[in-house]
């Protein structure tokens, strides 16, 4: 009876211990000291900064490398580190954790979001994007990046709104953000990967000025289409004294450099959609301002404990009153 008594209680041991540890790992046990809502700017003399696991410079880094100085960091909680100094808690590529507070300089939103366009090779640009938002509207945020939040008190931009670009910045991470200044809809900054039928060419080498009056208006399309202008050679051929080179003439069915012009409508192949769907995902990770510093009663490790200690104590009544 002993026997087996000690072997169900070292079963519920081991399965305390594993959620405990896979909650843990699962970085939701990184409450910091206290919630903020702040911005700072990563710059440090090492030319970037290390986001940790927690506020322990001997932790685990989080990010396969550093966190470019110039980049926006969206604190959202403090707490004092093992070296005893301040560690910024933020989350970063969809990872929270902790960046030393020494590596940072603080800033408003507004210098956070110019420091970011600059860093990040920002442009002005002139061109149009139609909003795909499934038939619902998409978020328009405060700045190129999820982790400037959405421009409050509107709900977005209608799926199928036409609006204007003039403002043009790929991050850090990979994503294109596009700030618009339509009349009559909520300007700010759009994921134009996720939220429109931006095509990746539209500003792409060092040409991000191209114009038109459609998204799918790639720099390329203004390079080609030119050459229509050069078709009207057939008027060199009515010279006189070529007449019997009428045999060359058909010079007119090399013009067909007019089937070159269709580059403009081959822009609108639905290629948009696929980056729609991959950047999908990106979409769901966790926004900055749900994560907050949870009570301990909220603390799902506490819970499981408990849970756990309620059955053990029921066993041994159990077994006790069997052995009577």
């Amino acid at each position: 009876m002993k026997r087996r008594l000690g072997t169900v209680l070292a079963i519920l041991l081991c399965i305390i211990v594993t959620a405990v540890s896979v909650y843990a790992d699962d970085g939701m046990s990184q409450n910091p000291d206290y919630a903020t809502d702040y911005y700072m700017i990563v710059q440090s003399a090492q030319g970037g900064a290390d986001i940790y696991d927690e506020a322990d410079p001997k932790g685990i880094k989080l990010n396969d490398g550093q966190i470019p100085n110039g980049t926006a960091i969206h604190v959202l909680g403090e707490k004092d580190g093992t070296d005893g100094k301040k560690w910024a808690y933020t989350q970063y590529h969809g990872m929270n954790g902790y960046v030393p507070m020494d590596d940072l300089d603080p800033a408003s939103r507004a210098d956070a979001v110019n420091e970011e366009y600059r860093t990040f090779g920002g442009k002005d640009v002139d061109f149009e994007v139609k909003i795909q938002g499934n038939g619902g509207n998409v978020p328009v945020y405060n700045g190129p990046g999820e982790k400037f939040d959405e421009v409050s008190g509107t709900d977005g931009i209608a799926d199928g709104t036409s609006v204007h670009i003039s403002q043009y910045m790929q991050g850090e991470d990979g994503t294109n953000w596009g700030k618009t200044d339509t009349d009559g809809v909520t300007q700010g900054w759009l994921n134009l990967d996720r939220d429109t039928d931006y095509v990746n060419e539209n500003v792409s080498g060092d040409a991000p000025e191209a114009t038109g009056t459609s998204g799918n208006v790639p720099v390329a399309a203004e390079i080609v289409t030119p050459t229509p202008e050069a078709t009207p050679t057939p008027k060199t051929t009515p010279t006189p004294e070529a007449t019997p080179t009428e045999e060359a003439t058909p010079t007119p069915e090399a013009t067909p450099t007019e089937e070159a012009t269709p580059t403009p409508g081959e822009t609108e192949t639905p290629a948009p959609t696929e980056d729609k769907e991959s950047d999908d995902e990106q979409s769901q990770k966790t926004s900055g301002k749900n994560v907050k510093a949870d009570s301990g009663m909220k603390n799902p490790v506490i819970w499981i404990s408990g849970i756990g200690i309620i059955i053990i104590i029921i066993l041994l009544i159990y077994f006790l009153k069997k052995k009577k």
